[in-house]
């Protein structure tokens, strides 16, 4: 796994193909680059970002010589990101990085990319460098995953997911529980909008939902049939009766066992 870096990244006039272990954010620095993604692609320059996940697959095109991309490398085991995560109630893989997609920056933070660049550029050592890259990269995911929940905010601001239908989508995968990806499809939804629809109307992530609904159907049956707990734990997707009867307890606050008496 690489480590979380900022650098200054120039492309000149190259082009080439990459995929990456970890998320990345790339901002135009000077001149201009075109790349291409999944699903979309544009043309970084300043005031432009892209955000690319983990895995994600995409070519670049520097069309200037003075071409250079400020790029922040995330490692995602990073524990700085987690205490972010943490701290702020985020979950960067199913907001900020669930998909790549490109964002317009403020002018406000404009003199931030100046900022950052030359920073980086005057790391001298590699306590100094290792400092550096941490503060930028926690400071332009805070402010990305801002301005994503802003931008996806005011565009669903009167949207809202249909509970029947992700409920009967759900039910009919308990026994192999439905990823985001899956959530979103049958809903018609990218994933970063549906995981924002879902913690904004159920309060909760899409997974927590998922799980919510899963432990719905087992006190169902725990409380109105005989059915063994063991075949309960297996029918809801559960890889063993611990497993189950450790989220169980979680999420109720008592064992399965004794929603029967």
């Amino acid at each position: 796994m690489q480590q979380t870096q900022a650098r200054c990244n120039p492309i000149a006039r190259t082009s080439g193909e990459h995929c990456h272990d970890a998320p990345q954010l790339m901002l135009g620095w000077h001149g201009a680059m075109d790349y291409e993604f999944t699903h979309g692609g544009g043309r970084l320059v300043l005031g432009q970002a892209a955000i690319l996940p983990s895995g994600e697959p995409h070519s670049y095109l520097g069309r200037q010589a003075e071409c250079e991309v400020f790029v922040i490398d995330l490692d995602a085991a990073d524990p700085c990101l987690a205490s972010l995560e943490e701290s702020c109630a985020l979950d960067l893989r199913e907001s900020l990085f669930a998909e790549p997609r490109t964002l317009s920056l403020p002018p406000t933070l404009l003199p931030l990319v100046e900022f950052a660049t030359t920073q980086v550029k005057a790391a001298s050592d590699e306590k100094r460098t290792r400092l550096v890259n941490h503060q930028l990269a926690m400071l332009f995911v805070s402010q990305f995953s801002q301005l994503v929940d802003d931008v996806y905010k005011g565009a669903m601001q009167r949207q809202r997911l249909s509970v029947e239908a992700l409920n009967r989508f759900i039910d009919q995968r308990l026994a192999s529980p439905p990823d985001n990806t899956e959530l979103a499809d049958a809903l018609h939804l990218g994933q970063s909008q549906f995981h924002l629809l879902c913690q904004r109307q159920f309060g909760v992530s899409p997974q927590q939902y998922v799980m919510n609904r899963r432990l719905f159907w087992a006190r169902h049956w725990l409380h109105h049939t005989q059915r063994p707990i063991g075949v309960i734990a297996m029918d809801l997707g559960f890889a063993d009766v611990s497993s189950f009867s450790r989220a169980f307890r979680r999420r109720v606050g008592y064992p399965p066992t004794q929603e029967r008496h």
